[in-house]
C-alpha cells in the first residue's frame, strides 16, 4: 500500500527514471500536488499565532485543516495511481481486452480525482496567499503553480487513457 510514500526521494527518482513503466506521470502529478499542499500548509503554520495576523486566525486555521486533508488524499492517490498503472501494464501483457478496458477506466478515475482536488487546492492556495504571512507569499504562489501543473498533468493522463479506449473500440 505504501510503495510510493515510504520511499526516499532519491530512490523514487531512480525508479521513476528506470525502464519500468511504473511509477509514472500520474504518481508524479499526485505527489507534486501533495508538495503544493505542503507549501500551503507551511504558509498557514507561519501565519498562525503570528503578530499582525490576528484577524485571519480563524480562516487560516480552517485552511490548514483543509489543506492537510487534501495533502493526505493526494498521497493516497499517488499510491492508487501506481496500482492503477500496474493493472494497465499487466492487462496489456496478458492481452485481455476486458481487463485492459477496466484498468484504463480505473486509471482515468484516479486521474480525475487528482484533477478535481488540484482545482480546489489551487483556489485554496490563492486564498492563503492573500491572507497568509507575507514573508511566505512566494511559497503560496508556487503552490498555485504546482497545483495547476499537477491538474494539467492529470488531464493529459485522462486524455491519453481515453484515447487508448477509443482505439480499442475501432
Amino acid at each position: 500500500m505504501n510503495y510510493v510514500n515510504k520511499q526516499t526521494i532519491n530512490k523514487f527518482q531512480k525508479e521513476l527514471g528506470s525502464k519500468n513503466p511504473t511509477p509514472g506521470s500520474g504518481v508524479v502529478s499526485a505527489l507534486t500536488a501533495s508538495f503544493a499542499a505542503s507549501l500551503v500548509e507551511m504558509v498557514c503554520n507561519l501565519t498562525i499565532d503570528k503578530v499582525g495576523y490576528e484577524k485571519v486566525q480563524k480562516d487560516i486555521i480552517k485552511y490548514r485543516k483543509d489543506v492537510v486533508e487534501t495533502k493526505n488524499k493526494l498521497s493516497k492517490l499517488a499510491e492508487e495511481d501506481k496500482r492503477a498503472c500496474d493493472k494497465v501494464v499487466l492487462a496489456y501483457k496478458i492481452k485481455n481486452k476486458e481487463k485492459i478496458r477496466k484498468a484504463l477506466n480505473y486509471a482515468i478515475n484516479v486521474s480525475m480525482k487528482v484533477r478535481e482536488i488540484t482545482k480546489e487546492l489551487e483556489i485554496l492556495a490563492v486564498k492563503v496567499g492573500k491572507i497568509g504571512n507575507k514573508n511566505a507569499l512566494s511559497d503560496a504562489k508556487i503552490a498555485v503553480h504546482f497545483a495547476h501543473a499537477s491538474g494539467k498533468s492529470a488531464l493529459e493522463n485522462i486524455k491519453t487513457n481515453k484515447e487508448s479506449l477509443k482505439k480499442m473500440d475501432k
